[in-house]
């Protein structure tokens, strides 16, 4: 069984909104960024071996405050960028360059962004940026010389709070997942300039969070849903999307990953969620059934928790981050 250990605890002045892991230097060290409710965006690396000596290494403070954020090269130049959408109805662009964070691009959108996620749609060696906006439009932005240039736009039904890549083994290029408040789960891609439909399922209610990533290590990556306090995995099957399992969980899911996070379960590929009281849980699967394999509870009282994983110390092994109020949980993972 796998065990969940909080070994340090970091505290900042405001509030966390968002938190997420990325490798900068490609040298398999992850460092993590955070935004704040006062608009900052900080990059916190290890100043020593030990964990709890996660520190500010860099920073973009007086931004508006963000309110999505994703990880991807979007310029093309072998260096992730963090991308954020803002309460001023702006995209970003924040590069690392040399220890240093700047803001290098910006586009408005004349409407809040609600969701985003960074990805390559094309197939080229960058990723583009998918956004969605509170007017119900789903807008596809590319990297162009120096500036975001608006490569499609569609509207739809509903505004969507939670956008995701869809990748598979062997496919040069991904589709997004993303679901609203139709009751319904989609599968996008572009082509030919335009942002299409290319799949859709009916879900057990509204969905809040969307994610997906490997976990039974097949081809295509599997789905992963929350509609208020309901879990449930899908798969993509011969061009469907199809229903694995579902749970319920014990109080609604405001944090969501899937990936590989332990060695010790049943599935290659894990998923990893946090409640909004503070409780984590990681499941795995067994067949098409979700195995619950460890569970650890943060903070005697919370009313949102953020979650994200990777390996700060470049030890080969995962690390979680959590982030409660304004407080950031350093949490290892091993075999008991």
């Amino acid at each position: 069984m796998t065990e969940l250990e909080v070994v340090a605890k970091i505290s900042f002045k405001e509030a966390i909104t968002s938190v997420d892991f990325v490798d900068f230097l490609g040298d398999g060290i992850d460092s993590v960024v955070i935004t704040t409710l006062n608009g900052d965006v900080r990059v916190l690396e290890l100043s020593s071996e030990a964990l709890s000596s996660l520190a500010e290494a860099c920073r973009i403070e007086n931004l508006p405050p963000v309110s999505s954020m994703d990880i991807g090269d979007v310029t093309g130049d072998g260096i992730p960028d963090i991308i954020i959408g803002g309460l001023d109805n702006t995209l970003r662009i924040a590069h690392y360059e040399d220890g240093c964070l700047s803001e290098i691009a910006m586009s408005p959108l004349g409407t809040l962004p609600t969701a985003l996620c960074a990805t390559n749609v094309m197939g080229a060696n960058n990723a583009e940026v998918i956004v969605s906006t509170n007017d119900n439009a789903l807008r596809c932005f590319g990297w162009y010389d120096s500036a975001l240039d608006k490569l499609a736009h569609k509207v739809i039904d509903y505004p969507v709070f939670s956008i995701h890549p869809l990748g598979g083994k062997g496919v040069p290029y991904s589709r997004f997942v993303f679901g609203d408040d139709s009751e319904h789960l989609f599968v996008y891609r572009y082509a030919d300039d335009r942002l299409h439909e290319a799949v859709r399922t009916g879900t057990k209610g509204k969905v809040n969070l969307v994610s997906a990533g490997s976990v039974s290590g097949d081809r295509y990556d599997e789905i992963v849903t929350i509609c208020d306090k309901n879990l449930t995995l899908y798969g993509i099957v011969q061009g469907r999307i199809e229903q694995f399992d579902n749970l319920r969980g014990p109080s609604p899911v405001t944090g969501l990953k899937v990936g590989h996070v332990s060695d010790d379960t049943s599935s290659p590929g894990q998923i990893l969620v946090t409640h909004a009281d503070s409780s984590i849980g990681l499941l795995s699967l067994e067949g098409r059934q979700l195995v619950p394999n460890t569970a650890l509870k943060t903070q005697e009282s919370a009313l949102e928790s953020l979650i994200a994983f990777g390996d700060i110390n470049g030890d080969e092994k995962v690390e979680i981050v959590q982030a409660v109020g304004n407080t950031l949980h350093i949490i290892t993972v091993s075999a008991n």
